[in-house]
């Protein structure tokens, strides 16, 4: 069985084309109405960014307090952001003056959120509740002209739990 990347419904392998069951790739609705429908039914059939918002991220090889009961798959995301000219001189005079690179912090913040928001949407795509031993790296390309990229990948194992146990 697998899940529906539109609208989160588990099918049989068979029943999914590109990851989409029948009904989602002959629906002209739009998504937001689709998924609105599986919201009020739970967890399941919620749509990918609402399951991605409980999908749980760690560095670590599990989960406190919880049982990991199968490894789904591998899971990995990418985010390259360009730095402008304006930047680029901003950071160089912050080198030679000395201090904090405060566009340079902006823009790995906003590379490493991008990357992680990513993450958790890739994980509850294939019915995931946890990426475990979740590892970003960071790299800049030059390019020829002026500026550079920033480029963050993350990379994690995606986990389902076990249910959890009334103590």
């Amino acid at each position: 069985m697998a899940f529906c990347i539109e609208c989160g419904r588990e099918k049989p392998d068979s029943a999914l084309k590109n990851g989409l069951c029948i009904r989602c790739q002959v629906n002209d609705a739009p998504s937001s109405a689709v998924s609105a429908d599986f919201l009020q039914k739970g967890e399941r059939g919620a749509s990918i960014d609402a399951r991605a918002a409980h999908v749980i991220l760690t560095t670590s090889i599990d989960v406190p307090q919880r049982e990991i009961d199968s490894i789904v798959s591998i899971v990995a995301t990418e985010v390259a952001l360009g730095m402008n000219i304006f930047r680029d001189i901003a950071n160089n005079w912050r080198d030679f003056v000395g201090g904090r690179g405060n566009s340079a912090q902006k823009s790995l913040k906003e590379a490493r959120t991008a990357c992680l928001e990513e993450l958790k949407r890739e994980a509850a795509a294939i019915g995931a509740d946890a990426v475990v031993a979740v590892d970003l790296d960071y790299n800049e390309l030059s390019t020829s002209g002026s500026g550079g990229i920033l480029f963050v990948a993350a990379t994690g194992t995606a986990v389902k739990l076990a249910p959890e146990t009334a103590i």
